[in-house]
């Protein structure tokens, strides 16, 4: 199989976070990929990493600031095999040691990351995509390992779309020498899929295969790129661009969206073609985020204190028993049996209206913020904990997050030798409860963590957890 790589390093400024430099922490790192087509046989896959810069050690040196990290990336077939735990040798492994030079780590803050970008061609596939940094105890490092699932496409058939590269900016330039340049393009990725304050303009990279079998006759075509909320298919007014382009293979699409009025929020970027009679022939979406604390969000219309004049009463049935599902993570033991007992729809529906009006803390405001926590809080855990059986917030760790917020830290000890793979999660202050911990075990071997032991009240407690984690431990 051929393989081709290239790397290259860039130091980007997203958000600032205040936060100290000096304490000890595991690397952030930011994961993205994209696929492309290559050949008749295989695929381009990039793999775009960002690395926290003030997360990382560095020592001085005669000329700069110098951090070395080691790290080994790791693509495997997803097979079934895998899924019951049958181990199978890599497609494509290698080990680096990454060199970052910064001038000064006096202007370091959270919030600026150091990318890399590695390109490799393979066949189309589903696979699996490793990132490992080990441990280092000399500088107080924890051992990382990022998972994520990876369709690359057999992009030689009928008219198509590539994924789509997110990126902070994309250049004119005839430079072959950079190791971001691509098709007469600088294209500098976003890997933390992150944008607002810092950096308003969304740039956006593509391309479209075969689009001569869905051109007119004059030999074009047309492309539409739009910005909608995420589970919402309509474009942001302001936010929709239609061109006419000619037909050509590949045709690389590349634009910019500009985001500093959005409110914060996950968006999703989304490209269409369409062909003479406007109907789509091929689309592509790609989700981020959007972090604008300084700008609201449109308040929605109040809820009508008469059920018959509220959104509720028309919810299809579908969306009832979803409501239903998602209430019973924080509705109390009286109102689960409640949830249970009901049989008529309108009934459920009624209760669902019941279930929000009496949480919300200011009913003379058009918006009910408890609810609009929860779900901000469920489409969090969805976004990091969904897994191949459930949805995130259905797991263990997606209900915490649901119940109590995103946790002050998180203890990963995923590779200790001697014991199953666990995480610590710390809360600084659960009201009525204080300071608290929750641990969660993947105890199987397949990626689903269950909560194991909490300090806090009504959650399951076990005093041993350290034995049960242990791999000599039987029950």
């Amino acid at each position: 199989m051929k393989t081709t790589i290239r790397l290259a390093t860039l130091l980007l400024a997203l958000f600032i976070v205040p936060g100290s430099l000096g304490q000890t922490m595991p690397v952030d790192l930011g994961l993205d990929h994209a696929a492309f087509a290559y050949d008749d046989n295989e695929s381009m896959l990039e793999i775009y990493l960002a690395f926290g810069a003030s997360s990382l050690q560095y020592e001085a040196t005669e000329e700069h600031f110098l951090a070395r990290l080691p790290l080994t990336l790791t693509l495997l077939r997803s097979t079934e095999a895998e899924l019951q735990g049958t181990p199978s040798d890599p497609v494509w492994q290698d080990d680096l040691t990454l060199d970052f030079a910064v001038a000064d780590t006096a202007g370091l803050v959270e919030g600026q990351y150091l990318m890399r970008q590695a390109r490799l061609t393979v066949p189309p596939g589903e696979y699996e995509l490793r990132v490992n940094v080990p441990a280092d105890a000399a500088q107080g490092r924890q051992q990382l390992e990022l998972r994520r699932d990876v369709l690359v496409p057999d992009f030689t058939g009928s008219g198509g779309l590539s994924d789509i590269t997110l990126a902070t900016t994309i250049t004119r330039s005839q430079d072959r020498e950079d190791l971001f340049y691509k098709n007469g393009l600088v294209i500098r990725p976003n890997a933390n899929q992150l944008y607002g304050q810092g950096m308003s303009n969304l740039f956006y990279y593509a391309e479209a295969y075969q689009v001569e079998s869905i051109a007119a006759v004059g030999g074009e075509y047309t492309l539409l790129a739009y910005i909608a909320e995420a589970n919402k298919p309509q474009p942001l007014p302001g936010l929709q661009r239609r061109t006419q382009r000619k037909a050509r293979t590949p045709d690389v699409l590349a634009g910019s969206f500009k985001l500093d009025g959005l409110p914060s929020g996950s968006y999703f970027l989304r490209l269409v073609l369409l062909d003479e009679n406007n109907e789509s022939r091929a689309e592509q979406s790609r989700k981020f985020f959007v972090v604008n604390p300084d700008v609201a969000r449109e308040p929605v219309a109040a809820l009508e204190s008469s059920f018959e004049a509220s959104p509720y009463a028309t919810m299809s049935e579908e969306e009832v028993e979803r409501g239903l599902e998602h209430v019973r993570v924080i509705a109390t033991e009286q109102e689960d049996r409640r949830v249970r007992s009901i049989e008529d729809l309108d009934e459920k529906r009624r209760f669902l209206m019941d279930f929000w009006q009496k949480r919300d803390p200011d009913p003379s405001t058009p918006v009910n913020e408890f609810r609009e926590d929860f779900y901000g809080r469920l489409q969090y855990a969805n976004e990091r904990y969904t897994v191949r059986t459930m949805e995130g917030w259905e797991t263990d760790r997606g209900q915490v997050i649901i119940k109590y917020g995103i946790p002050t830290n998180i203890e990963p000890h995923l590779y200790d030798r001697g014991f199953k793979p666990y995480e610590i999660w710390q809360y600084n202050n659960i009201p009525g409860e204080g300071q608290a911990i929750f641990v969660f075990a993947d105890r199987d071997g397949f990626g689903e963590f269950e909560q194991i032991h909490s300090t806090v009240a009504g959650e399951r407690r076990m005093a041993n957890w350290q034995e049960e984690l242990s791999d000599g431990y039987s029950n």
